[in-house]
């Protein structure tokens, strides 16, 4: 059964159907119910574990798709969080998430993933430093229950209400540039917002020639005092002898 997209899609901005029931509507409820039928003709091919988990997702949003949750969350949070139903290739369903900002009730995450298949892609450091730059590397050492792959390109902004439980926190300095959080928030702005890095490494380039050129002239001013110092001593002690030399004369 075909679902009409083009009819729902009108009847989803007419303003005169925000005020109406979908039970009493009935070109709404009709496609609600292909929409049903499809879904269920699709139940045979799923695997438990898919259903288990396309069940928990829909019910979490049933239950709380109008919940304002603000419970405190901090910047390097490991959470397991419900990322619904989406389309591939981002993730679905739970999964593990670092906290990248949080503003009130929503929150700017990156998804992590225990699929072998990425963890053999994956950047590391040490372990594979000529890994996928969108896949990174993480384990116990960091703060996660086990090793797992933090899917960068995927990192998104969701709502805290599909928090689900802490996991724990990152075990690096949050604020050094050669540790893991400031890393994964580097290839960020690198890989998905390259014009803004860019300009910004520019900036750092010409502050730090600016700084070089600074603490160089700074030398030569110090040197030039000094020396100017030294031929004011000498002046001195010159003075010194053409006034003794004339008081004998």
């Amino acid at each position: 059964m075909r679902v009409d997209y083009k009819k729902l899609g009108q009847i989803a901005i007419d303003p005169e159907y925000r005020s109406k029931l979908a039970k009493d509507t009935s070109d709404v409820l009709a496609n609600y119910l292909y929409m049903m039928s499809n879904l269920n003709a699709d139940v045979d091919d799923w695997s438990a574990a898919e259903m288990a988990m396309i069940t928990n997702s829909l019910n979490r949003w049933q239950d709380k798709k109008t919940f304002l949750n603000r419970q405190s969350v901090s910047v390097g949070d490991i959470l397991m969080v419900d990322l619904g139903l989406s389309y591939a290739p981002e993730l679905s369903y739970g999964h593990p998430t670092l906290v990248l900002e949080e503003w009130k009730n929503l929150m700017f995450i990156v998804p992590a993933t225990s699929s072998s298949s990425k963890l053999m892609q994956a950047y590391h450091p040490t372990d594979n430093p000529e890994g996928k730059w969108y896949y990174r590397k993480v384990g116990r050492v960091d703060g996660f229950a086990h090793d797992c792959v933090l899917i960068i390109n995927n990192a998104k902004i969701i709502s805290k209400s599909s928090i689900l439980s802490p996991m724990g926190k990152l075990t690096c300095d949050l604020h050094d540039e050669t540790q893991l959080f400031r890393e994964v928030k580097n290839t960020l702005l690198k890989h998905l917002f390259y014009r803004e890095w860019s300009a910004n490494q520019n900036l750092n380039q010409a502050y730090n020639e600016l700084q070089e050129n600074f603490n160089l002239l700074m030398e030569e001013k110090n040197l030039a005092e000094s020396k100017i110092h030294t031929l004011k001593q000498q002046i001195k002690e010159l003075q010194k002898s053409v006034d003794n030399q004339s008081n004998r004369m």
